[in-house]
């Protein structure tokens, strides 16, 4: 097959585009982006310094020749807001990115493929308001349209990330993808991987140390005499990965603050697991801010998950450079929060694992090898490997 020619929309800091490069072997001709995402995606620009990027709300004319592929990372906060109490007016504005770059790519540079990741919400439900208006789009445009969801451990790397993938197709009806269950290392040997000479390995999610961020993660590792592997390796199971939580749920609650009292005298933590006894008496829940820890595969690297995610094996807290390994970037990609970087922008990030796989299905698609479904709309779920009506 000839050199396939791909171009990025909005790529953020650059998982996504780094997956197609993956696939493709060959660099993005241009990134098309806004120049609200400037800060965003300058590590994606300084790890690709010769790839020009082009913000549309700067620019009228658009790079002439057809493209085998975009890809896109647009932002799509209002899938959290669709409701029926929510007008159409916040909801456009909510979803700007998404509409308005689908329009550009599909309408001016029309690609024969046009794909983007997104929240698990526009595969159900939730998602039915943005869902219609992309299938419209891809009318409006001549365009077919599916999605396919799936989670970043079925892919090869320990992170269960559920996220949906859409695509336009520039055939009648959208093909039919493969699934994927890749094998994946543990959590452990995974981080292994990563080099010595990696940057960012003395940089953590937290600055204070494991023991001062949580004197209940103390309280355990004395109760229990195992050592941080052993104990993350024996409880590493069901819903429960946070230290608190499972203090709770294994009625040490009362046993845990009676010890901290006496070893601390007085802490926010025992004034905040004193709330949490309150809650639970009352009948109520408690939302959780301890360290989190596991062994096999981690949640998505998301939220408090990410600030407060522990090593499997070391008593501390994930680096910057073990944070981006999950996140699938190569290891001589620089991101340094000591140089005033955000560690969210890495949360905004596609795993390059699942990028790089639905990647190869389009190039698939490309190279004419996959089976077509019979109407121009289609969901597949990778989790349950099906079609889904």
């Amino acid at each position: 097959m000839r050199e396939v020619k791909w171009s990025t929309a909005i790529p953020l800091v650059g998982g996504s585009a780094v997956g197609c490069h993956m696939a493709t072997n060959t660099l993005p001709k241009y990134h098309l982006s806004y120049s609200a995402f400037d800060k965003n995606e300058q590590h994606l620009l300084d790890h690709w310094p010769e790839i020009p990027r082009i913000n549309l709300d700067e620019v009228k004319e658009l790079p002439e020749g057809r493209l085998d592929f975009i890809n896109s990372v647009c932002p799509c906060a209002g899938l959290s807001l669709l409701s029926t109490s929510k007008s159409k007016e916040v909801r456009d504005k909510s979803n700007k990115w998404m509409f308005e770059t689908a329009d550009i790519v599909l309408g001016d540079i029309k690609p024969r493929v046009y794909f983007g990741e997104n929240a698990p919400g526009l595969f159900t439900n939730m998602g039915t308001w943005v869902r219609e208006a992309l299938i419209e789009k891809a009318q409006k445009h001549g365009y077919s349209f599916s999605l396919y969801r799936t989670t970043t451990s079925l892919h090869g790397i320990p992170q269960n990330r559920l996220r949906t993938f859409y695509f336009f197709w520039d055939t009648e009806n959208p093909p039919i993808l493969n699934y994927y269950n890749r094998p994946r290392k543990n959590l452990v040997e995974y981080l292994k991987e990563i080099p010595e000479n990696a940057s960012s390995q003395n940089e953590f999610v937290r600055k204070k140390p494991l023991e001062e961020s949580s004197l209940a993660y103390n309280f355990i590792m004395n109760k229990f005499d195992l050592t941080h592997e052993q104990f993350i390796q024996k409880y590493d199971r069901g819903s429960i990965h946070s230290y608190h939580t499972f203090i709770t749920e294994n009625g040490l609650l009362d046993e845990c603050i009676d010890w901290l009292e006496r070893k601390y005298v007085s802490s926010k933590e025992i004034v905040r697991l004193k709330k949490i006894r309150e809650k639970i008496a009352d009948g109520g829940r408690f939302m959780d801010g301890s360290p989190a820890y596991y062994y096999e595969t981690c949640n998505a690297l998301v939220g408090r998950n990410l600030t407060g995610i522990t090593h499997p094996k070391y008593p501390r807290f994930m680096s910057v450079r073990e944070v981006m390994h999950l996140m699938g970037l190569p290891h001589d990609f620089k991101f340094s929060l000591d140089a005033g970087a955000s560690l969210n922008v890495l949360a905004q990030n596609v795993p390059a694992c699942t990028s790089r796989d639905m990647t190869l299905e389009v190039l698939k698609f490309l190279r004419n090898e996959l089976e077509y479904h019979d109407e121009p709309f289609v969901k597949q779920d990778n989790i349950k490997q099906r079609i889904v009506k």
